[in-house]
């Protein structure tokens, strides 16, 4: 019989392409390894803060802003799942809201996963792009091993 290497996978779900290679790449990955796939989506609210405390946004904007980001998570969640379901795997998702890598860090501790899969993004771009910056945080705190698809 066959070693497990991963019985829990995270899956930091977003819409970019590196993010959807990441997902297909973490449900192959899940159904080989025969472990449970988490599938993270987040609402960054911090990042919804600083827009307002800047006055990028007033209130309403954030608020109506907040809720297409919520809603976009879903349907990135809604998919992810969707693709696992196809090749049967098992599929667990939660939308969480708060600092990025700060959400993320909790829910890798509170699911014990082994392995989080998240879409690659460029070392250069972390100082003016706010996602691989959340990303690169995360790369440096989190006790697992990190998998990032290009």
């Amino acid at each position: 019989m066959a070693r497990q290497t991963y019985s829990t996978i995270l899956l930091f779900t977003e819409g970019s392409e590196a993010g959807m290679k990441a997902a297909r790449n973490a449900i192959s990955l899940a159904a080989d390894e025969g472990a449970t796939l988490i599938c993270a989506g987040i609402v960054d609210t911090n990042m919804l803060k600083q827009l307002l405390q800047y006055h990028i946004f007033v209130e309403e904007e954030m608020e109506e802003y907040d809720q297409e980001l919520e809603a976009s998570c879903r349907k990135q969640l809604h998919y992810v799942t969707e693709l696992a379901e196809q090749t049967n795997v098992t599929c667990r998702t939660v939308l969480l809201r708060g600092a990025c890598h700060s959400a993320l860090l909790r829910q890798q501790r509170e699911s014990n996963a082994d392995l989080l899969v998240m879409g690659a993004f460029r070392a250069s771009t972390t100082r003016r792009d706010l996602l691989a910056h959340e990303k690169q945080l995360v790369i440096d705190e989190v006790p697992c091993h990190v998998l990032l698809v290009r």
